[in-house]
This record gives C-alpha cells, sequence and structure tokens, in this order.
C-alpha cells in the first residue's frame, strides 16, 4: 500500500512577527504573531476594541498616517518587510486593497468609481478593457446585474449595502495581491 505524498504547507501571503502597536501611550496591539497562506479568506474575530481594525491598518500602513503612532516588530508581505525603510506606501497600497467598515464611494459615478484605480494605476489601454474590468469587478462583487444599467448614475444614489459593494468592486478591480476588509 502506497502512502500519499506529505502535503506541502500552503505559501504564506502575510506574516506579522511579534507585531505591536501605540496610540501614544495606549497600546492596541500585544506581541503579534500570526501568518495568513495565500489564496485563502481569513477572519479576525474579537469583540469590539480588541484591535482588529487597528492591526488591519497596520498592514496597508494607514496607521502611518496618524500622529504620535509607533510599533515594534514587523509585518511581511510575500517575503518583504512592510515596514523597511525603502517601501513606497503607494506601491503597498496597490499590492494590498482595503475596504472599510464604512462605506466610502467617491462621489462619482458607478462606472467611474470602479473604472478610477484600474486608470490611475494604467491597468487598460483602451476603453473595452476598463469596461471589462468594471463589469467583471462588479460581478465580483455581486452588484452588476443591479446596476448595469445604470453605471452612469452617482454612486451615492445607492442603498448602504450597495455602496459596500461597489467600494469592493473599485478595491478587486485593480487585482490586489491582498484584500483587507474591516
Amino acid at each position: 500500500m502506497r502512502s500519499a505524498p506529505p502535503e506541502t504547507p500552503p505559501k504564506v501571503a502575510i506574516e506579522a512577527r511579534e507585531f505591536a502597536f501605540w496610540y501614544a501611550q495606549t497600546q492596541a496591539l500585544r506581541g503579534i504573531d500570526l501568518a495568513f497562506p495565500e489564496r485563502e479568506v481569513t477572519a479576525l474575530i474579537g469583540p469590539s476594541g480588541c484591535g482588529k481594525s487597528t492591526f488591519l491598518r497596520s498592514i496597508n500602513r494607514m496607521n502611518d498616517l496618524i500622529p504620535g503612532t509607533r510599533h515594534t516588530g514587523d509585518i511581511v508581505l510575500q517575503g518583504e518587510s512592510l515596514y523597511r525603510r525603502a517601501q513606497d506606501v503607494v506601491q503597498l497600497r496597490k499590492r494590498v486593497g482595503m475596504v472599510f467598515q464604512k462605506s466610502n464611494p467617491f462621489p462619482k459615478s458607478i462606472y467611474e468609481n470602479v473604472a478610477y484605480g484600474p486608470r490611475v494605476n494604467g491597468l487598460a489601454r483602451r476603453r473595452a478593457e476598463l469596461d471589462e474590468i468594471v463589469e467583471s469587478s462588479l460581478q465580483r462583487a455581486a452588484l452588476w446585474e443591479e446596476v448595469k444599467d445604470r453605471l452612469d448614475r452617482s454612486a451615492l444614489g445607492l442603498s448602504g449595502g450597495q455602496q459596500q459593494r461597489l467600494c469592493i468592486a473599485r478595491a478587486l478591480a485593480v487585482r490586489p495581491e491582498v484584500l483587507l476588509m474591516d
């Protein structure tokens, strides 16, 4: 009888190593050690105020914008430290998309909300390519059927749930390696 070959462990997409974070004198995260495998959905579950959002915002360096914050330890994406001095935060945010708890559509049309990222990042050379990205992103966010006949209308006119799915489509449109959803 043959034994099955040993399974290779999944590749790690993101790894936190002894990561700690402070807002001024208040420590929000203590010694986080986590590894998130590639191509898997991982949920962080805990009570309100336990640091889930702080940790997610640390992964794409959104907390850098808050005065008085600091961290120790590291977070690594595909083997590269996110906190190394040479890290281009704009490039990082192209690789690590984020959808926030409160939806934040741009005050533009539904189409332009999704097309904006691919356009500014040069992901489409022709209008037809951009149309394809917009449609597929809206489909992946389960919104296409509801908006396909009104792409030129303001995104602000969508319901709260539709706005949230639009923000998911907008994040998917730039094809991030990792998508964080708060």
